[in-house]
């Protein structure tokens, strides 16, 4: 006699529970992560530009505030869309911190260089990045 195993119900809620489970223990780790790459960005943020730190501490304020105001609103009408305000006052911090990172970093600015210096030394008619014709090779060449 042969014997085949129909799946089910009970397997199949279970495998599908052990599904949801271990893409809920991933969220939680992934949400984790997030956070603490977050509180990372906004400490380095803080230390590496002292002088942007009266806009880091406002935007710090924001935060803190709509975060208490989210729990006061939360406590008198007991809905939890109040905790939108949670979510508004973290980008607020974030974003501070990103536009005071963006504005402080040297990473586009041009080298201080003499103007005059710039001129003198570039070429005026020809474009360096053309390739060199043959004569001009063999007259270098000589």
């Amino acid at each position: 006699m042969n014997h085949r195993r129909d799946a089910s119900d009970a397997d199949l809620g279970a495998g599908i529970l052990g599904l949801g489970i271990t893409l809920g223990i991933l969220l939680i780790l992934l949400v984790a992560f997030a956070i603490v790459v977050s509180v990372v960005f906004v400490v380095q943020t803080f230390v590496k530009y002292p002088k942007s730190r009266k806009t880091l501490w406002i935007a710090l304020a924001v935060c803190i505030a709509s975060c208490i105001g989210a729990g006061l609103l939360y406590k008198l009408t007991a809905s939890s869309g109040s905790f939108a305000l949670v979510g508004v006052g973290i980008a607020v911090l974030l974003i501070t911190c990103l536009a005071v990172d963006l504005k402080n970093r040297d990473t586009l600015t041009r080298e201080n260089v003499n103007i005059v210096d710039a001129v003198l030394h570039s070429p005026w008619w020809g474009s360096e990045d053309k390739p060199r014709t043959e004569t001009e090779n063999d007259q270098v060449a000589a």
